[in-house]
């Protein structure tokens, strides 16, 4: 018979050596701006690759999503309190640094900055004279209410219609509420293909492109400062191992080559919501045309 000290000695060893049957962390994400919006896919791939490569050191983890859809600033909010929210990938601002924890390496190497306008077909042959920022902003934009970019607009002096509502913005600008419509390089032929059919008039203009630098990061709420650093140290494996730029490039090769840049005129506005620790003196960090 085996003695009730060798069994304890068993059970011991059993809980000792047993992975935990529940995940370590949890991710708590958002949901996109509509049922139609795919501009957090290439994040959370990015944000999984980061947590695989740290599943040595720091264990499994879950993913799982809001069940509300929220406004930027709303989500700031739930983030702080890091309940129902506990990462958010966003373009950086000074007050989303100053209360959640910023991952500081643009997951999408400041792509984001180089926008496309998005027009109606209308407006092709006025725009195409634009020859400097002056020019543009006698053309009304289109913008989220609680958009970094629309802030960055505003204090560049454009008049920005703005909208609450993401799928609605598409309507406006067929229907002329405004005549531009900045959207980044990543977005804007994804956004033309799903509103094709429902607003044909729509185009991507070919002449222009506006650049302000816009840093995309993994924002984590400060409720779980142990989340943020292992992300962050997934991040900084990513990037030392060339994973980040392979991710990058398998994702945004074809549409930077549809954007043609070199071809463009580049119209440069300044972005005073950059906080000052913007890794902008780190090339290696940055996608550059």
């Amino acid at each position: 018979m085996v003695s009730k000290h060798l069994i304890m000695v068993i059970v011991l060893v059993l809980i000792c050596t047993t992975t935990p049957a529940f995940p370590r962390d949890e991710i708590l994400l958002p949901l996109g701006a509509s049922p139609t919006d795919q501009r957090n896919i290439y994040p959370v791939r990015v944000l999984k690759k980061a947590l695989d490569a740290t599943l040595d050191t720091d264990g499994p983890y879950s993913i799982t999503y809001a069940s509300l859809r929220m406004t930027r600033n709303r989500a700031l909010s739930e983030l702080e309190e890091g309940k129902t929210l506990t990462v958010y990938p966003a373009a950086t601002r000074a007050e989303w640094e100053a209360n959640a924890i910023p991952v500081r390496i643009p997951f999408m190497k400041g792509l984001l900055g180089y926008r496309l306008l998005l027009v109606h077909r209308d407006r092709l042959p006025y725009l195409g004279n634009v020859k400097d920022i002056e020019h543009l902003k006698k053309f009304r934009a289109g913008g989220g209410t609680q958009w970094t970019t629309t802030a960055i607009l505003n204090k560049a002096g454009f008049n920005v219609i703005t909208s609450s509502h993401y799928d609605g913005l598409f309507g406006m600008l067929a229907s002329h509420r405004f005549e531009i419509f900045p959207r980044g390089i990543n977005e804007i032929y994804l956004e033309l293909k799903e509103n094709k059919k429902k607003y044909p008039e729509l185009r991507v203009e070919p002449t222009l492109a506006l650049y302000f630098p816009t840093p995309s990061y993994f924002f984590i709420s400060p409720k779980h400062p142990e989340l943020a650093d292992r992300i962050r140290r997934g991040m900084e494996i990513l990037l030392k191992t060339g994973v980040l730029d392979q991710l990058f490039e398998r994702e945004f090769n074809t549409v930077i080559a549809q954007a043609n840049l070199k071809s463009r005129r580049i119209l440069t506005i300044p972005n005073p919501m950059l906080p000052k620790e913007t890794p902008l003196d780190q090339p290696e960090l940055w996608f550059i045309p």
